[in-house]
């Protein structure tokens, strides 16, 4: 049984329930030949962010062989509420701790957008900071979807461009034929999530010692590494929650009576299972005659979602450990 080992965060209870043990690394009860330490840095907001914990430590239970420690941080991004503050003072690690310490890997999460220029967001400085630091004293990177964009831009002199249309949904991929570790062992086609209003154009990512692992011609690239693996830059979300695409589904429609946006949000593409259609149909005819959102199905759609990305999610996820394993052990 995959087993995490990890300061008492709150939000890990509600893990509990799932094939997943969450330790303190005092009171294991197994021993390991195989261990490593891995830095989070979350970028989250207030709302999205013990969801992100939960994801990711998920994922870094993906090899039941190698107990993995996890290092929670964040750096100055956005102006987080009185409670958060409180709960990041008591729960994560100090980036400066994190300098101090001797990580095998670092994840960095997505955040928020809320500018169209990358580097005037208040993350920018010291997200590139903590990439310069990583990339120095770590062996490996993985980002997902904005720090990706983020790292991009900055190493790369790559920027991402607004889609015409949100990237939405869960689509089949096309694996690179290539002996990268990072993919052995996944099927061509195989379906991965993507939730992203930006994308980078593939020709210049191309021309870079970057290689495009996992492509949808509609989503984008799923993911990209650069072949000694240092760099793992995810645009698609392996690591989301069942419910994740349902509850930014449901924001859409928000957005809309609240005239955020000017149409009815479409559905994510094969997010849904057949039998969540006329669940969906009759409320949508609902919000379009009141005007109004009430009594939003969420329990019951919940129990439709397709949830065909996690398979894949952990093959990737174990990959990237036993890499770090190897690299650990030169």
């Amino acid at each position: 049984m995959p087993i995490v080992a990890h300061p008492k965060l709150p939000s890990l209870s509600k893990l509990k329930t799932e094939d997943l043990i969450i330790a303190d690394a005092s009171s294991l009860a197994k021993e390991f030949h195989q261990e490593l330490r891995i830095g989070l840095l979350n970028l989250m907001p207030d709302a999205a962010l013990q969801a992100t914990e939960r994801q990711f430590i998920r994922m870094l239970g993906s090899d039941e062989n190698i107990l993995v420690h996890v290092y929670p941080t964040t750096v100055e991004s956005s102006k987080r509420g009185e409670e958060f503050q409180d709960y990041i003072a008591k729960n994560y690690n100090d980036i400066s701790t994190i300098y101090a310490s001797k990580l095998d890997g670092l994840i960095i999460s997505g955040a928020n957008p809320s500018k169209p220029d990358m580097t005037e967001e208040p993350f920018w400085a010291p997200l590139v900071e903590v990439m310069d630091w990583a990339m120095e004293n770590t062996n490996s990177i993985l980002c997902s979807c904005l720090a990706t964009h983020a790292l991009l831009k900055y190493y790369f002199n790559i920027d991402r461009e607004l889609r015409g249309q949100k990237s939405w949904g869960v689509f089949p991929h096309t694996v690179a034929n290539s002996p990268n570790p990072l993919i052995a062992g996944l099927d061509d086609s195989f379906m991965g999530l993507h939730s992203h209003f930006y994308d980078l154009p593939l020709k210049k990512i191309q021309d870079t010692d970057l290689e495009v692992l996992a492509y949808n011609s509609q989503a984008g690239f799923f993911l990209a590494s650069t072949t000694d693996t240092k760099l793992v830059l995810y645009q698609g979300h392996p690591e989301y929650d069942a419910i994740s695409l349902l509850k930014e589904y449901q924001r859409e429609i928000t957005n809309f009576l609240s005239g955020l946006r000017p149409d009815y949000p479409p559905l994510p593409e094969n997010y849904f299972s057949k039998a969540a259609i006329p669940v969906l149909e009759n409320f949508q005819k609902k919000v379009l005659l009141t005007k109004e959102q009430s009594n939003f199905p969420e329990a019951r759609l919940s129990e439709l979602v397709k949830v065909e990305w996690r398979h894949p999610g952990k093959i990737l996820y174990k990959n990237w450990l036993n890499i770090l394993v190897k690299a650990k052990e030169l």
